[in-house]
């Protein structure tokens, strides 16, 4: 056989037809990321139940709801006593209301103004009173609904009243602003779940002592039972007869100084919840949200824990009232590990932290990257493998041949 100067050539054209076999292998690694790894299955847990502490005397330990957020402490001059993320903003459910009631109390302000029942407040989600379309209620019977029952239906229908749905929740926003609730923003009346909507342990606090400064809304919230009247079916022409609804709090006649203020519930928000006691000219809040279960017995645990304490230990100050609503920037919680937290459930911290880590050596970060990719996808892995051993047997064959066509000469 005659050796050529094509023929010696011949091993450069495969070695670089296999480095070209290794980029093109390389190259889809580094486009293209890396698939998710599969979290292994894992039974499903449910969240532990609460239970209240054997002791809630003084000197205990505070009671430690199972959920993402709760104080308790004075409402008067807002100092926390136990807390946990009281800055985490979470959807509120229909603790919303409250601040619903706030925003419209006084733009309603003929309560015995009748307002209109329309078919879109029977279609609302959730908990209802019953409005039946085209028959009137007076603001007054909304409002009990909304707060005594957690009617989403007598909700829409206050925001009707207002001016519109889109009319109320700008009342509420502003309402949320002049009250310096800086973590707290209404999508709706109701407080169905919205995406964006949200409001924190801390600002609950705020609106509970708004609204206890609110005679009218402290009268309907402090109601038990209330005969809700009956009405006539636009369709069928039939009457039906008035009926009792009662207070779905159960703070006022069932606690110790019980004032009542708000629950709540929906799928993804939880258990929230407002309650406020009274004793002996002492005020205790306690507010809690995105808890998983007995967020009443919860609730009442704390306020009872608090009122036993004989000198409670101030962990931070909430700006309430007249200090709230001046506050110019958001406090810094001061409750240690317990406090604080991600708004609506994500870190605001930069989504690119690595711009700051400095540049690599360019060759050390296409080898690294590769390699991990491919570590990634057995695929890949197999692909550069397969490339790397065709490399491999190329260079030997052509070191091979080298050395018999220079034996020839």
């Amino acid at each position: 056989m005659r050796f050529t100067r094509s023929t010696a050539s011949s091993p450069s054209v495969v070695f670089l037809g296999a480095v070209l076999v290794l980029l093109l292998i390389s190259v889809p690694l580094l486009s293209s990321p890396a698939p998710a790894h599969t979290a292994p299955q894992r039974a499903e847990t449910t969240a532990p139940a609460y239970e209240s502490p054997a002791d809630l005397g003084d000197g205990s330990k505070p009671p430690k709801p199972v959920g993402v957020s709760w104080l308790v402490g004075d409402l008067d001059n807002g100092n926390l006593h136990s807390a946990k993320n009281i800055e985490k903003r979470h959807a509120p459910a229909s603790t919303i209301k409250l601040l619903t009631a706030l925003a419209l109390v006084d733009v309603l302000d003929d309560k015995q103004q009748k307002v209109t029942a329309e078919f879109e407040d029977m279609q609302v989600d959730g908990t209802k009173v019953g409005l039946m379309q085209t028959n009137k209620y007076t603001v007054d019977l909304l409002f009990h609904a909304m707060l005594m029952s957690s009617a989403n239906d007598a909700a829409n229908a206050l925001g009707r009243a207002a001016g519109g749905q889109k009319k109320a929740v700008q009342l509420m926003n502003d309402k949320a602003a002049e009250l310096g609730l800086q973590n707290t923003h209404a999508k709706n009346t109701s407080g169905l779940d919205a995406k964006g909507q949200y409001t924190t342990a801390e600002d609950l606090m705020k609106i509970a002592w708004a609204v206890c400064e609110d005679d009218y809304l402290m009268k309907v919230i402090g109601t038990e039972t209330f005969k809700f009247p009956g009405g006539k079916n636009p369709q069928t022409k039939e009457k039906f007869a008035g009926y009792e609804i009662q207070n779905h709090t159960k703070i006022v006649g069932q606690v110790d100084g019980g004032l009542g203020l708000k629950n709540g519930f929906t799928r993804a928000a939880k258990g929230s919840y407002v309650a406020v006691a009274e004793r002996d000219g002492h005020r205790v809040v306690a507010t809690m949200l995105g808890i998983d279960n007995n967020s009443r017995q919860a609730a009442v645990d704390l306020l009872e824990w608090d009122f036993a304490q004989k000198k409670p230990k101030s962990l931070q100050t909430v700006p309430v009232g007249v200090q709230a609503s001046a506050e110019a920037e958001p406090t810094a919680s001061g409750t240690g590990s317990d406090a604080g937290g991600a708004a609506d459930g994500a870190s605001e911290e930069s989504a690119d932290k690595s711009s700051a880590g400095g540049t690599e050596n360019s060759a050390t970060t296409v080898a690294s990257r590769s390699l991990s990719a491919a570590m990634d996808n057995p695929l890949a892995l197999g692909l550069l493998a397969a490339g790397i051993v065709l490399l491999v047997l190329t260079a030997v064959f052509w070191a091979r041949l080298r050395a018999r066509i220079q034996g020839r000469r």
